[in-house]
């Protein structure tokens, strides 16, 4: 990286920790549900304060399937519950939804396989969860009791479905009535199950779903001095919240608007330019407002969007980690920099993960950050270790470290500024090649098998030599910079959806857990088949088509690097 040390060293040194708070401020005001008027006064604030540094801004309203969760409660053995229901469950009648339960403990797929809970409730330890809400589904069960870790409550979406339903995704939407109660009632629970097994209980739970209108803010903050084609650097974070939602996601917004301040004053130096987006539906629409602009904006994402950096629960209490923070492999690099730089801290090179409004691994473009900073010790069956108060209503102003929030912000500053001023586009995409030949590397196909691998090996080695003569290149002009800034970019969109999607461009993968580079887990898949020739035969199908697949995209990248 050629570093533009002193429009770095003014873009860090000028972030306002007051600033960022009062912004904070003005969030604890509302609490922000997709498609809420609050949401939109909220909405408008950034709004109008974005527009006084200069920014073009543009207010979006598009349709989107949001699910909010009302009242809710548990009665059982004579006894009322404390409960809350969640985003996307079912609601139920005003008489409730009366079952026996079974106690599945932490309900892994091996326990769901061995128990018969058609028609019944299910007591699950942990957080509600879409995998969770998809195993009920296959199941068969129409109720759900989950059991925090501890007192606090969390709000959860629990749809698998990653933005809007469309007419072939509705059918994987939950099935089943849903709350959480505390870790004291689940005890008291389960101790008379163990006395009385089966016993009944009635899920009361009201949940108001349905088609709404959201909206987007888009901010565009234009390099006063970049090329004609220059890229766009997409920096992005969710606006909806529960309750206040300070910490998530009102600091990272105010981290957004403090970060794009300070870049304003100093756009001379930019050489790409920088767009900012505040979704909504990303809390009560499974990342529908992301999901959305990307269906909507493909092909001029796929023209001109370089990277997408998302931030998300910024300046936590107590949130020192951050050598978790999520990278792709190409922007490891740039992450272990920053990073070390204003914490001191390794980064671990930890893969993105499904999450965090990342809609736009099927276009191809390469993602950087989501969680940044986390807390050290995570409670089991927390989901993230983002805090006790997380998805809670304690979730306030006082749950905010100016320090860490300063930390935080100055780090997202670091990277952005890297990215849109730095000559070279600091995507290390030969690391990334290594990393599919290392994966590629650990299928090893059955003897019996038709398909053979070596082809692609070759091609993937021969990408990964070609790759590190690209990027070592010595360039000499602004526009031979560019040419290989949109190069870097046409590798990407080949690259990335092998790496982040199972191959569907188009199509968005569900809302649940990811296996490194999903495109070969086909291969790998063949590679572990013990079934006989029939399974075999079976399988290879599928892996012949990935293996097309990948072949074709890496011979593709490599004829762009080399023409």
């Amino acid at each position: 990286m050629k570093v533009n040390t002193k429009f770095l060293n003014n873009l860090v040194s000028e972030i306002s920790t007051d600033q960022m708070m009062e912004h904070l401020q003005e969030f604890s005001r509302w609490k922000k549900l997709a498609g809420t008027t609050e949401e939109a006064q909220s909405l408008n604030y950034i709004r109008g304060v974005l527009n006084s540094y200069g920014l073009k801004t543009t207010l979006l309203y598009h349709d989107a399937f949001i699910s909010l969760p009302e009242a809710a409660h548990l009665d059982f053995n004579g006894k009322r519950f404390k409960a809350i229901t969640h985003s996307m469950a079912l609601p139920t009648s005003e008489a409730g939804l009366t079952r026996k339960i079974i106690d599945l403990g932490s309900a892994s797929q091996e326990t769901f396989d061995a128990t018969d809970v058609r028609d019944q409730i299910v007591l699950i330890d942990g957080m509600a969860t879409p995998e969770m809400a998809k195993r009920c589904r296959h199941a068969g069960a129409v109720g759900q009791i989950h059991i925090s870790p501890h007192e606090y409550l969390h709000e959860m979406c629990l749809s698998p479905v990653w933005g809007n339903p469309d007419s072939e995704t509705v059918k994987n939407l939950p099935t089943s009535s849903a709350v959480t109660i505390s870790d004291e009632d689940g005890k008291i629970i389960r101790e008379q199950l163990t006395i009385t097994p089966a016993l009944p209980a009635t899920i009361h739970a009201k949940v108001d779903t349905g088609w709404r209108k959201t909206p987007i803010l888009i901010a565009d903050l234009e390099a006063k001095n970049a090329l004609k084609d220059a890229p766009y650097i997409l920096f992005s974070g969710h606006h909806d919240t529960w309750y206040e939602g300070v910490m998530d996601n009102g600091s990272a917004n105010a981290t957004m608007m403090e970060v794009t301040r300070c870049m304003a004053k100093n756009r001379n130096a930019m050489k790409r330019h920088l767009r900012l987006c505040f979704w909504s539906g990303h809390s009560q629409g499974r990342y529908s407002g992301s999901t959305w602009f990307a269906d909507q904006y493909w092909h001029e994402l796929e023209r001109n969007c370089a990277v997408h950096v998302n931030v998300d629960s910024t300046g936590g209490e107590g949130n020192t980690l951050l050598s978790t923070a999520p990278a792709a492999t190409e922007l490891s690099e740039l992450a272990q920099d920053v990073i070390k730089r204003h914490s001191g801290q390794e980064h671990d090179g930890i893969r993105m993960a499904r999450n965090s409004d990342q809609s736009f691994w099927g276009i191809g473009i390469p993602s950087l950050f989501g969680i940044l900073s986390c807390q050290p010790a995570e409670t089991v069956g927390v989901r993230n270790a983002l805090g006790w108060w997380w998805h809670t209503p304690y979730d306030k102003i006082e749950r905010i470290n100016p320090a860490l929030l300063l930390r935080d912000t100055q780090i997202y500053a670091n990277a952005l500024g890297y990215l849109v001023s730095d000559p070279y586009l600091p995507l290390n995409i030969a690391a990334q090649v290594a990393d599919l030949l290392s994966n590629l590397a650990e299928i090893q196909l059955p003897s019996e098998c038709s398909l053979s691998l070596t082809a692609l090996h070759a091609e993937v080695e021969e990408l990964h030599k070609e790759m590190i003569v690209f990027q070592e290149k010595r360039l000499d002009s602004p526009e031979a910079y560019l040419k290989r800034d949109r190069t870097l970019m046409l590798v990407s969109r080949q690259l990335v959806p092998l790496d982040y999607t199972y191959g569907d461009q188009h199509r968005h993968d569900p809302a649940l857990p990811l296996p490194k580079w999903p495109s070969l887990e086909t291969l790998r898949n063949l590679a572990d088949e013990t079934g006989g020739s029939d399974a075999l035969r079976l399988r290879q199908g599928l892996a012949i088509r990935s293996s097309n697949r990948l072949l074709s995209n890496v011979r593709n990248a490599r004829a762009l690097i080399t023409r």
